[in-house]
Parts: C-alpha cells; structure tokens; sequence
C-alpha cells in the first residue's frame, strides 16, 4: 500500500478517535455503589493491585509507591470489596489481576487468589508481572492458582533499558531472558510482553527483540504500540525522547510477518502458539466485567463505573459503605456501537447475525457511513455474515485501539487531580 495513503487514512483515523474519546470518555456522575448483576451469568473479575517500586515513563496506569504496611492494609480493603461484590450476587469465572506490580506483596497476593477461588468457580485466574517477581520458587507457588503470568519486559535491548530506568532494576536483556528462560513450564502460560516504536527505536533493535523473543519461546507474547497520552508524553520525551509515529505502520508489519510462523495465532496486538489460548485483553474480549481496587474499573450493563484513586479515601469507602465506586457514565447506544465496531474488527472479524442480535437493527442499516469509510480506506472486506479486515485494517484497528486506551487516560487523569495519597 502506497505510503501516502497510510498516512492520510491514519492521521484522520487517530483525528477522528481523539474526537471520540473526548467526547465520550468523561465520567462526571457521582456514584456510590456497583448495581448488583443485571443478569445471572458469570462475569469477568479484575483486580488491582496499584504498587510499584518504580515507575516507568510510559505508564498511566494508577500506582503508588510499595511500602509494606501500605500493601498490608490495601490488600485487607480489597479482599472486603471482593466480599461485597459476592454479596451482591455476582459470579465470576474468569480473574485478571494488574498493576502497579501484582507481585510485589506474594504473601498478600496469594491469599486474595485464594480468597477468589473459594468464593467462585474460577475457571481462569490471568497475573502480570515485572522480571523481578518470576523466580522459579515464587511461579512455583503460583502453581494451581494462576494459569497465565504475563512478564512486562517492553524489550530486551540494553540501551532502551538503561534509558527506561529498568536496566538498574530488573537487570540486563540478557539476564531477563535467563530468568523467564529458568520459570518456562511451571505455569501453563507465560506471555513475554513487550513495546515497539520507542523514540530512536531502530528495526535493528525491533528485529533484536523478535529474534530474542522466538529464541525465548514462550507459549504467548504481546506486542503493544507505545501510547504517549497527555499524561506521560512529557516523561517519555524526557527519558526517551521525541515520540513519532513514522516507524509505527513498518515495525507493526515487521512483527506480523516475523511471528507468524511461531506465533500464527494473532488476537489483536497479542500473539499465541494454541489458537484458544486464554489471554488477559479483558476490556477487549468481556463485554461485561467488574473492577475492584484503586482505581479500578467495571462496565455492568452499559454503564463505566470507576473506583476511588486515592489510596486513603479508598480505604475510607470500604470501611464506611463497602463500595469503593465514586463516580459512573452510563453510554448511547450508538457509542456502543461504535465501540463493538472498534474492538470486534480489532480482533479481525465482526459478525453481522452478532451485532444485530446485540443492537437490534442490522450494521449495514446502523453504521452505513462508517462501514463505506472502512471500505474506502481499503481497511475491510466484507462477505454475507460479516466484515474483515485487511492487512492494511489491521494496523488500523490497532492505530484505533490505542487511541482508546490514551482516551481512557482523560478519565485517569481527572480522577488522579485531587489524589492526597
């Protein structure tokens, strides 16, 4: 595909999401309470764990520094939500755990997962993790009670290493490899996660990191797009320097043609050898799912809810009502089409008989602009049951997803202005 082309349909796709995201991702409402379950079904639970011992330039995600004593009495709140969600009626059979650093309190950790499997019929339980925390004695008690662990190493190279901050902490490319190369088997999945497109990042360093990866063979790797939102664009210029977007299209279809020979199973950014292996996209695949934590977020019947940030005023709405949710945003219809849009076609295929009997009306007939758009931009196909991308639709889509996620930041950022812990 021409390089003009590419630019023009990105730079109007990334206009056009930034749009939407302004003008739908605010959650103003004040709220009190989680609803209890609209349906009796099993639900998605994620948990939050938002500590750390460092920070990384490039995350937005809500995180405090690790004390002992802070994680021992947040860990305590957070497994008293987790009973006032049981109370309310919900079922889950799938558990996310992120961070911050999941692992960074394994005694607390475990305890909670615990907790969560005694209370529902956990079938899935999916936890990140940084290279500090994958020691085979550590992955060996996670045995039985965790099914994924995904390791954030964002690249293997020592020069963005060492301009991340991580080189100091987690140690060398080199050393990061023989550490997930010793836990490898104890746990059914390890996913190696990493990010292209740094600044400066060359295909040299790309193709490193690919190769490093293949070599490594883990059963799943994700490679996600650096997100430079409002809220870390001026770390990430000053650790790393300027961000660019010229690289992004070239290094995503590096990765794509690279992997799919070891990788062939392709879940939007994210790549498995067993084409139905679970993954933890847990916004992206669960329609419906609950949030507990700081800062943690659910969607229960078309309508966001968020939790308290702060840590003390967490605290304080566990203690005093249970409910940790301060503030919700109930969406249109036709955001929610939009969004099937985006995430279903982000994983490479929409259903038509899905989406109408989701909506009620077919898409040809609800979005009949934005599928002739797609159509122009030579970003999708379709046939009688459904629309598909093309090559050229998949990093589209993956361009439209991030933008999503650097939205979700604008809400981040409004909840984290008054932070007092």
């Amino acid at each position: 595909m021409r390089e003009n082309h590419v630019k023009i349909i990105t730079n109007a796709t990334s206009y056009f999401m930034h749009q939407y995201t302004k003008h739908y991702l605010h959650v103003k409402k004040p709220a009190d309470r989680l609803p209890p379950p609209p349906e009796d079904k099993e639900y998605l639970l994620y948990i939050h764990v938002p500590f750390c011992t460092m920070f990384c330039p490039y995350c937005s995600f809500n995180k405090f520094n690790y004390t002992k004593e802070a994680a021992t009495h947040y860990f305590k709140h957070l497994r008293e939500e987790i009973l006032h969600v049981k109370a309310l009626g919900y079922r889950f059979n799938y558990l996310v755990i992120g961070g911050g650093t999941p692992l960074i309190d394994e005694e607390e950790l475990i305890q909670t997962i615990e907790l969560v499997k005694k209370l529902f019929d956990i079938k899935h339980v999916s936890c990140e993790s940084d290279p500090n925390h994958i020691q085979p004695k550590t992955v060996l008690r996670l045995d039985g009670l965790v099914d994924r662990l995904s390791v954030g190493v964002q690249t293997f190279d020592d020069t963005l290493l060492k301009k991340l901050g991580r080189y100091e902490k987690f140690g060398s490319g080199e050393e990061v490899y023989r550490k997930i190369a010793s836990m490898l088997g104890i746990l059914p999945i390890t996913s190696v996660d990493l990010i292209f497109n740094f600044p400066n990042q060359t295909r040299e360093n790309l193709l490193y990191d690919i190769e490093t990866l293949t070599k490594l063979s883990p059963e799943q790797s994700s490679f996600y797009p650096l997100m430079t939102s409002s809220m870390v664009k001026s770390s990430v210029t000053k650790t790393l320097g300027k961000f660019s977007l010229t690289n992004e299209y070239e290094f995503f279809n590096i990765i794509k043609e690279s992997l799919q020979e070891s990788y062939p199973s392709r879940h939007g950014w994210s790549f498995s050898k067993e084409k139905e292996a679970i993954f933890d996209e847990y916004v992206i695949d669960n329609e419906e799912y609950v949030g507990v934590g700081s800062g943690s977020f659910s969607f229960i019947n078309n309508t966001l809810y968020h939790n308290e940030f702060a840590l003390d005023k967490y605290a304080e709405c566990i203690v005093e009502r249970k409910s940790a949710v301060v503030k919700e945003r109930t969406f249109d219809v036709n955001s929610r089409m939009y969004y099937r849009l985006m995430v279903d076609l982000f994983n490479g295929k929409l259903s038509k008989k899905k989406f109408e009997i989701m909506f009620g009306i077919k898409i040809e007939d609800a979005l009949k602009k934005e599928i002739m758009a797609l159509k122009f931009a030579k970003a999708i196909k379709e046939n009688k049951e459904s629309l598909v991308t093309t090559e050229f639709g998949d990093y589209l889509f993956l361009v439209l997803m991030k933008e999503f996620y650097m939205g979700m930041d604008r809400i981040r950022n409004e909840a984290r202005k008054n932070l007092s812990l």
